[in-house]
């Protein structure tokens, strides 16, 4: 991803714009806090698994497209 996506310019035109801006930046964020129970490492494993099949069908696509 460019960096130049990260660059970008926006201006509060109205005093309203400003207020909005004000609210949004000042109301605190709820934090949501994770389970972390639910993760079972049989799951965690399968997960791994999974994202292992994944990753070997994309390399040998790219290598068959060779």
């Amino acid at each position: 991803m460019p960096t130049s996506s990260f660059n970008k310019d926006f201006t509060l035109n109205t005093k309203k714009d400003v207020e909005s801006f004000e609210r949004i930046i000042s109301t605190p964020k709820k934090s949501i806090k994770i389970d972390r129970s639910l993760v079972s490492i049989e799951n965690m494993r399968r997960g791994e698994q999974k994202v292992k099949q994944m990753l070997s069908r994309n390399d040998s696509t790219v290598a068959n497209e060779k």
